[in-house]
């Protein structure tokens, strides 16, 4: 007996039947009681321990010992009657059993056992992924989005026993459900948690749910009915009824074909996903079973099952299991385990898309096109996200951004809910008075589409019995509405926007015609023709609305009678004669004779309403003369009017006056038109420019399509020469770059353009490269919108224009360039509307086919994956952008694979590789790149750092130079940032080559560099670089190559054209100071590019070299008489001072210049421990205070002189700061000066005073400085000043008279503390010295150049822009970046420059032992970022060198096992400040922004007030935060004020902040939010003015 097992058992069934009242019973104790029943117990124990599944019977067999419940047994048996009884629970319209029924005790008291047996047999059992759910507990599912639902579904499926149903369905029935609808579970939840896993928004509760309740429905459908197809409806009825609707949503929509909606959700594309694969087979005996096929598997299944597969469902069906095969291969690469192993692989590593071969490629494209369409549908199924996009399309300023949010709507409104279809329609509808047409013409085209499509997603079949669901008419519903809304505007809308409105109208009945499925469009068009029942009641202006509506409705929708009762009520409006409803009447009656032969009765009924007119504007004259002509009546006065008299002036002038209506002016155009059809030609080229001057300025956007149209069906009759006047005119519409007149030329000057002869078009072809360098955001989208518009038309111009197909074909594939060039431009505007263009004009075109499509496509799959993946980091807006047009790419890839196979790309053969510094990438190198290409090559370009001695751009700013330069360019790409390749490491270019198997590389280099570079010299190694293949250029002038080269492989030589000879980066830096044209020297939009961002202005090429400074310090621990002698000549006492440094044995530090000369300045001083003071002060009292106040060993200062006669330089600070430094070292913890002669001048007293020093002894010549807790000011300003700047004599005046105010202010922080004032230049002096003798070479430069082993490594901003001499010198570029509100900090790549470990990587290849060199170690923040890299790429490291380490620093670096090293050694240290960091828009540290608040400038902050609280306010209080800030904002101010006036007197102009990077290192902006901006035309002294004013209030 198991008696604990049973006793647990009894408990939980008296629980759960007492806890449904099962059988009557309401209490736990009388549960028990009913379990006594003889047999009860033995029967339990044949069945524990659960040692396999139990069965229903076996459940069954233990209820019968309770007789009084179990017997009798209905007559289809107790498990078939609780089989059916569970499913009337669940449906109950469906009746399977009577209810109620005797037998409902009983079924109900079988189900809790057999849920408690269950429950046991679950929890002992492992886990059969065909048989058990694994449901989310309650702390998983909580935070998630349905996680509310799927808690009230999770309490459904236990009370209605939905679990225990499957199981009885799979004995009571030939079905196992269980295991398909388990499987489906399994399947999907095991992809669901590796997408979780891989970071992919997906809400596992809903996933969880829909799986397990998907094929609910099954159970709902009665005998007769084809459960296929219905099963879908009753799982929606089954889980609305639960209040279960997002549940449902997924749920209720798992058929394949739900895939032909494209834009899924995440959750919904799992169901599916998994329902495809869990499919039911038969095994040996004929029994049906369960099987969980890979994806491939089991589309064969489904095709094989298939009943009347025809070509047409297999197309659909191969369609979607397509997009199945997609969204597996996306999840596969991120390590999701579709194989369900148990054991998922890692994700697919990384690869660069330049790397990528042809396949890879494409599915990275597509798996790109999946993961954009997730991450969109996230947004958009999520209730509050959806609000929110609602709401930034709603505030947004821009048109072309709101047009970006109406293409997500279009493109994914079909899977929205109800609720979020209704909130966009409303949304629509406010655009209706948009200022802009298009945006008015696309929202009105959206609320057809919304309406007619509204339940798009839910078209299943429904059974017989089925009531109407009252859902079917909330489309009719909001179509009343909206007809309503339209025609009769609200009052308190103006003339102008009821107008704007009603046109909208023919746009929505168009738009609902063309989506709404064929049995609706009656009901919809019913609606509308009440409209046209009254016309008597109708206003002017509803009347022109709904006859302008009328003219675009298909005849076909519409009987006689109808017909009959529009021409009546056109005639009505005819009959009042007012002009705009004239035209409109007339329209429709031309647009009804369509369809009607001349005899007909309503023929001659239009004739005579026509007849009975007598129109005086020609445009009516004109209608009615075409309404005639149709119905075969000839009227010989309207033909003399029109076609003997010279109208053409006459509408000239009506079409360009404000007030004609907009319907008259199309009339105008279509009769202007009809002039040059009649062969009256004298006027043609008129009326094209006429045409094209309508395009431009017409303020109604219908005006300018039809005269669009008109231009473009008029240029075949002009002269060539005339032709190409009008597209020019046309042209200088973009150039203007105001979108409200180019916004609507691309369209007709693309199609304008190829009437134009070769020649002429090429000239265009040039006109628009040089369009896209236009600063103008306008121009540039016209220009990518008119080569659209001119490659989606481009195949008819090989037929009108006869020439080789090499010229048609290259043409081609440089329009394509230009587009690409727009995907890879620096704006962001720019990148949306290529991407617009992209996939709309090109992959989702009408006009091309799949074939040309497809061509084009082969040209520029590669280049499309880079350039999209390159410009990653991305606004919301633009990856709305970039979702629509993959969504367009991929849908063009799925239609070509199903109806042309797979694509057969070839991968290349020969791969030139091509490093260089490319500062800047010129025509030259673009030269020598397209010369490779044309050889057959695929050209890798490698921006590269190996030039270490070169003062380039940050590297991301040359790469995204060249990235500009050649996105056009086919076969040429960039080589990955995270690789690099120095050519002169052999394990690097054996990297190289393994990256290209099977393919011949190539290296490319310069004559000179193969002549002159190191590695060329040095003795051939294995992978050196001697034995690779080469191409070699050589610039005419040079010397000839020699003829045996240090080069064993293949070489190919190339000249230069003489053309490109002159180029080179010292001409474009000279040009740019002058800002001179530079197009002939960089590509235009590169110029365009250097220009907005101020690079290269007063640039040298070379960086500066870092110099033994001019000055030593001398210790002397005894002095001699001689040499106090020489330090005290001169001097006021000097003799006495003299002689009293002598007798109490002082020590002497003194400064002279470096080599020899009279010292500039000493110290005298003495270490004395407490037990000494006596002797140095004389007086025991004060001996005794200071003891008591220094509580440890004293620097005693008895003098302190120096040269005061340079005004840049301040000696006296320097020896103090010096001989405090040594004493800190030395542990010293208090400083007294009390000088020999007893005189404190001053001078003297304000240098102790900026330091510290304090009186504690009244009038008495004594200064004391507490040392313990040092504060250290880093005095670095005049590192931060570019040439020649830096060497100005009153810029060095107001950096000396700020740093001194700045000292003052410290000082008052801490009273009686140190300030360790350190300067910069001395820091950088002392490490060069460390450096090099750590290197084994000398400080100064040799000639020639011998490098040392070791490489010094700056990684912070110390030394940042300087080499060692005869060192190799990279600096790792970092910055201390934060978040925009401050909380957070990290160490980041410095912005522009490549991510840390790639930097990293960069050093590595120098192959050489490294000192890493920094300002200050205390903190570590930086090395602390930096050591996992470096120890991970194995870089070896020497030794770190800093010019400032405390005490802690010094632990932190033997705790990481890193030697160190330091110029200034401070055991402790209370705060430090960087002199530059305090300064606005000198110094500070970087705030994450997503753009720069000026081009040049980064965003920045300082931690001063009103930009955020110091980090001394905390401890010192905000008067003294406010008092230190002031200091800063005035210094600065100071400074910058100096420099602009300086700046202005050398360079004759302001200094601006869009200069200010001339006069300034490394510039930030004080970052003030993303809402306030900067004007870069002001100076920066001016914003500090304005800051300084709002400090000011706060004090």
């Amino acid at each position: 007996m198991h008696e604990k097992m049973i006793r647990q058992f009894n408990s939980d069934v008296a629980e759960a039947l007492s806890a449904r009242r099962a059988a009557g019973i309401t209490s736990r104790k009388a549960a028990l009681a009913l379990l006594k029943a003889p047999g009860w117990t033995e029967t339990l124990n044949g069945l524990l321990p659960i040692r396999r599944r139990l069965t229903c019977a076996q459940a069954l067999e233990l209820c019968r010992q309770l007789p009084d419940l179990f017997s009798p047994a209905p007559e289809q048996g107790w498990l078939a009657f609780c089989y059916d009884y569970i499913r009337t629970r669940m449906f109950p319209d469906g009746h399977f059993v009577p209810s109620p029924s005797p037998f409902d005790a009983g079924a109900e008291t079988y189900l809790t056992v057999l849920q408690v047996l269950l429950d046991h047999e679950r929890s002992v059992l492992p886990f059969d992924p065909l048989i058990d759910f694994q449901f989310l507990p309650e702390e998983a599912y909580t935070p998630c989005d349905a996680g509310r639902e799927y808690g009230r579904f999770l309490t459904a499926w236990r009370q209605e026993f939905v679990y225990e149903l499957l199981r009885l369905g799979d004995e009571v029935t030939p079905f196992r459900t269980l295991g398909h609808i388990a499987g489906v579970h399994y399947i999907a939840m095991t992809a669901a948690r590796g997408l979780a896993g891989a970071g992919v928004e997906v809400d596992l509760a809903l996933i969880s749910a829909a799986a397990a309740a998907h094929d609910v429905g099954k159970f709902g459908c009665r005998a007769g009915e084809r459960v296929p197809y219905l099963h879908y409806y009753y799982t929606d009825q089954w889980l609305t009824a639960r209040k279960l609707e997002g549940i449902s949503h997924i749920a209720a929509n798992h058929s394949v074909w739900d895939l032909e909606l494209e834009s899924l959700s995440v959750e919904s594309l799992l169901l599916i996903y998994a329902d495809f694969r869990s499919k039911q087979d038969r095994d040996d005996q004929g029994r049906e079973i369960t099987v969980l096929y890979p994806l491939d598997q089991s589309f064969q299944v489904i095709l094989s099952k298939l009943d009347g597969v025809d070509s047409t469902k297999r197309r659909r069906y191969q369609l979607v299991y397509g997009r199945l095969h997609d969204f597996e291969d996306y999840m596969r690469r991120l390590g999701v385990d579709v194989a369900l192993s148990g054991h998922p692989e890692p994700p697919i590593p990384h690869k660069d898309a330049a790397l990528m071969g042809p396949e890879e490629t494409l599915d990275n494209l597509i798996g790109l096109s999946v993961d954009h369409n997730l991450r969109l549908m996230h947004m958009l199924s999520n209730e509050q996200k959806f609000g929110n996009i609602i709401e930034s399309a709603r505030s947004t300023k821009s048109w072309q951004q709101l047009r970006a949010y109406l293409n997500i709507f279009e493109e994914y409104f079909t899977y929205l809910s109800v609720r979020q279809k209704t909130q966009a329609l409303a949304f629509l509808y406010e655009l209706l008075v948009h200022r802009e047409g298009d945006i008015r013409r696309q929202a009105g085209s959206l609320i057809g589409q919304i309406i007619a499509r509204f339940h798009l997603v839910y078209q299943k079949e429904l059974p017989a019995h089925a009531d109407h669901d009252p859902a079917e008419e909330v489309p009719f519903q909001l179509w009343e509405q909206y007809l309503g809304l339209i025609v009769y505007p609200d009052h308190k809308t103006t003339p102008q926007q009821r107008s704007h409105i009603g046109y909208t109208l023919k746009l929505v009945v168009g738009s609902m015609l063309q989506h709404a499925r064929p049995q609706d469009i009656p009901r919809f068009l019913g609606a509308l023709l009440d409209y046209y029942q009254d016309p008597a009641a109708l206003s002017a202006d509803t009347a022109f609305t709904l006859l302008d509506a009328i003219r675009y409705l298909p005849q076909q929708y519409y009987g006689e009678q109808t017909r009959d009762r529009l021409i009546d009520f056109a005639a009505y409006f005819l009959a009042r004669g007012e002009l705009r409803l004239t035209i409109a009447a007339l329209e429709f009656l031309r647009e009804a004779q369509r369809s009607l032969n001349k005899g007909h009765p309503q023929m001659g009924r239009i004739v005579s309403i026509v007849r009975s007119m007598q129109p005086e504007a020609l445009t009516a004259i004109f209608l009615k003369y075409k309404v005639l002509r149709r119905a075969g009546v000839n009227d010989p006065a309207l033909e003399q009017t029109l076609y003997h008299m010279d109208i053409t002036s006459e509408v000239f002038l009506d079409n360009l006056k404000t007030a004609t209506p907009w319907i008259v002016k199309v009339a105008g155009v279509e009769l202007l038109r009809d002039q040059v059809e009649h062969g009256l030609d004298t006027h043609t080229l008129h009326i094209a420019a006429h045409f094209s001057n309508l395009v431009k300025v017409s303020e109604r956007v219908v005006v300018r399509h039809t005269a669009g149209a008109a231009l473009v069906r008029t240029l075949s009759l002009l002269r060539r020469d005339q032709r190409n006047e009008v597209v020019v005119e046309l042209g200088k519409g973009l150039e203007m770059g105001q979108y409200e007149i180019s916004k609507y030329i691309p369209q007709y000057l693309g199609q304008a353009a190829l009437y134009l002869h070769p020649s002429e078009l090429d000239e265009q072809v040039i006109w628009l490269r040089g369009l896209l360098a236009s600063p103008s955001d306008s121009a540039v989208s016209g220009a990518l919108n008119t080569i659209g518009v001119l490659l989606e038309n481009y195949p008819a111009y090989l037929e009108r224009f006869p020439q080789p197909y090499s010229a048609f074909e290259h043409r081609r594939q440089e329009l394509l360039g230009l587009l690409l060039q727009g995907l890879a431009h620096y704006r962001e505007a720019v990148r949306q509307e290529a991407l617009l263009v992209i996939g709309k004009l090109l992959f989702e075109s009408r006009e091309l086919s799949l074939g040309e499509k497809s061509r084009l496509f082969a040209l520029c799959y590669r280049k499309l994956l880079f350039l999209i993946l390159e410009s990653a980091d991305q606004s919301r807006l633009t990856f709305f952008y970039r979702a629509a047009a993959l969504a367009h790419i991929n849908r063009f890839i799925a239609l070509h694979r199903l109806d042309h196979g797979p694509f057969s790309f070839q991968p290349p053969r020969k791969i030139a590789f091509f490093p260089g510094t490319f500062d800047p990438f010129t025509l030259s190198h673009k030269g020598i790149v397209q010369a490779i290409r044309d050889l057959g090559f695929e050209v890798y370009l490698a921006v590269d750092e190996f030039s270490w001695s070169k003062k380039a751009q940050p590297h991301l700013i040359r790469r995204q130079i060249v990235n500009l330069s050649v996105a056009g360019d086919f076969h040429v790409h960039l080589f990955p940032d995270d690789i690099p390749v120095n050519i002169a490491n052999p394990d690097d270019l054996h990297r190289l080559s393994q990256l290209f198997p099977g393919q011949e590389l190539y290296i490319v280099a310069g004559s000179d560099v193969v002549a002159n570079a190191s590695c060329y010299k040095a003795p051939p190694r294995p992978w050196s670089i001697h034995g690779m293949n080469h191409v070699i250029f050589r610039r005419a002038g040079e010397k000839p190559m020699p003829k045996k080269l240090p080069v064993t492989g293949q070489v190919l030589h190339l000249q230069l054209p003489p053309h490109l000879e002159d180029i080179s980066s010292t001409r474009i830096r000279e040009n740019v100071d002058l800002n001179r044209d530079i197009s002939t020297l960089v590509a235009p939009v590169i110029q365009d590019f250097i220009y907005q961002n101020g690079l290269y202005l007063r640039d040298t090429p070379d960086k500066p070299l870092l110099y033994a400074g001019d000055l030593e310090f001398q210790w002397e621990e005894a002095p001699t008489r001689p040499l106090v002698e020489e330090l005290t000549a001169g001097l006021s006492g000097g003799e006495a001072l003299g002689q009293a440094i002598l007798r109490r044995h002082d020590r002497v530090l003194l400064l002279r210049r470096t080599g020899a000369g009279r010292p500039l300045g000493f110290v005298s001083y003495r270490l004395l421990p407490t037990s000494q003071l006596f002797d140095a002060l004389g007086d025991s009292d004060l001996a005794n205070r200071v003891r008591l106040r220094a509580a440890g060993n004293v620097l005693f200062l008895t003098a302190l002189t120096a040269d005061t006669a340079h005004k840049h330089r301040d000696y006296a600070q320097l020896l103090l700061s010096e001989l405090l430094a040594r004493a800190l070292e030395k542990e010293y913890v208090y400083a007294v000066f009390a000088p020999h002669d007893g005189l404190l001048p001053p001078i003297l007293e304000d240098t102790l005073a900026r330091s510290g020093f304090v009186p504690r002894e009244g009038e008495a010549p004594i200064r004391e400085v507490d040392m313990r807790s040092p504060t250290v000011l880093l005095q670095n300003l005049e590192t931060t000043i570019q040439e020649p700047l830096c060497r100005n004599s009153r810029v060095l005046t107001a950096i000396r008279r700020s740093h001194e105010r700045l000292q003052r202010s410290i000082a008052a922080l801490y009273p009686g503390s140190l300030v360790l004032t350190l300067s910069a230049d001395i820091i950088h002096h002392r490490l060069l010295e460390k450096i090099t003798a750590w290197n084994n070479v000398p400080s100064t430069p040799t000639s020639p150049r011998v490098l040392g082993e070791n490489m010094c490594v700056p990684f912070g901003k110390l030394l940042r822009g300087k080499i060692v001499p005869n060192t190799v010198t990279k600096t790792v570029h970092t910055d201390k970046v934060y978040s925009p509100d401050l909380k957070e900090s990290s160490i980041e790549a410095f912005p522009y420059y490549s991510p840390i470990p790639n930097q990293i990587r960069t050093i590595k290849s120098f192959g050489r032992p490294v000192i890493l060199v920094d300002d200050l170690m205390h903190p570590g923040f930086r090395l602390h970022a930096l050591d996992p890299i470096l120890q991970q790429e194995d870089v070896p490291i020497r030794m770190v060198l800093v010019g400032i380490l405390s005490g802690y620093g010094r632990d932190l670096m033997r705790s990481w096992d890193r030697p160190v090293d330091g110029v200034y050694f401070l055991p402790q240290l209370r705060q430090w400040f960087i002199e530059a960091t305090l300064y606005p828009f000198i110094g500070g540290n970087t705030v994450r922004r997503p753009k720069s608040p000026v081009p040049g400038l980064l965003p920045g902050v300082n931690h001063i007030l009103p930009y955020a609280a110091p980090p001394c306010q905390t401890e010192c209080g905000r008067e003294a935060a406010l008092q230190l800030s002031r200091t800063c904002l005035e210094c600065a101010r100071d400074v910058l004020s100096t420099l602009e006036q300086e700046y202005l007197a050398l360079y004759g102009r302001n200094l601006t902040l869009s200069r200010l990077p001339e006069a300034v290192i490394l510039p930030l902006c004080p970052d003030k939010g993303t809402c306030l901006g900067y004007d870069p035309n002001l100076s920066a002294s001016v914003y500090l003015e304005n800051d300084l004013e709002q400090l000011l209030r706060q004090m």
